[in-house]
């Protein structure tokens, strides 16, 4: 299975809706493009303790909350069916905390390919927050 690349546009979607879940008082502690070798694409996984209460009982509630705030930015690329929300106890982002360290508002771009991180493996991972 050929590995699907990553565009350029998806990034940039991804950032202005950090930016925008920030102003809205749902910002992520973590937030993160990651490559489902399994099924040959990117998931963007948000993680926000303001979202975590939904998640266990009213998730379409949660994913409403994002949706709208994405709808506000306009997206060029990103859509409902590349967002992955996940609890911020959530394995990999516990994994990756303690090697990217972006801060409450911060934004990075950490990438990561074929490796190792306290027993997950990851096949490809580009860090855009990690507080």
């Amino acid at each position: 299975m050929g590995e699907k690349a990553l565009v350029e546009s998806l990034v940039s979607d991804a950032i202005a809706l950090i930016t925008k879940l920030d102003e809205v008082e749902t910002s992520p502690t973590f937030a993160a493009w990651y490559y489902y070798d399994d099924a040959d694409e990117w998931r963007l996984l948000i993680a926000s303790p303001a979202l975590d209460p939904l998640l266990q009982k009213q998730e379409a509630v949660a994913y409403r909350k994002v949706i709208e705030v994405l709808a506000s930015t306009s997206p060029a690329a990103l859509n409902l069916s590349d967002l992955k929300l996940v609890a911020t106890r959530y394995q990999l982002l516990q994994a990756v905390k303690f090697l990217v360290g972006t801060g409450p508002r911060g934004i990075a771009r950490a990438h990561f390919k074929d490796c190792t991180v306290n027993g997950i493996f990851i096949k490809e991972l580009v860090v855009l927050r990690s507080a």
